[in-house]
C-alpha cells in the first residue's frame, strides 16, 4: 500500500508511479524539495587555493562543491 509523500493518504486507485494524492500535494512536495541558494564569491590566497583544489580533486568533486560541503559540515557541527 503506497502513501502520499506529503499527507500520507493512501494511494489506492492512483497510477503505479504516483507519489502524491493530488496536484496540491505534488506542488507542496516540489516547494519543500527546493533549496534556496545564494551565490557567494570567496577569495583564497594561492596557498589555500592549491590545498583546496588538491582536496577537491582527491574527493573527485569540483572546488565549488568541496567548499559548499565544508561550509555545510561546519554549520551542522556548530549547530549541535
Amino acid at each position: 500500500m503506497k502513501l502520499c509523500r506529503t499527507c500520507n493518504t493512501q494511494l489506492i486507485t492512483k497510477r503505479s508511479h504516483c507519489t502524491t494524492c493530488s496536484s496540491k500535494c505534488r506542488n507542496a512536495a516540489w516547494r519543500k524539495s527546493k533549496v534556496s541558494m545564494i551565490p557567494v564569491n570567496i577569495m583564497f590566497n594561492i596557498t589555500h587555493y592549491a590545498l583546496i583544489k588538491n582536496a577537491a580533486e582527491t574527493a573527485g568533486i569540483s572546488i565549488t562543491q568541496f567548499a559548499h560541503d565544508r561550509v555545510i559540515q561546519t554549520m551542522e557541527a556548530s549547530a549541535c
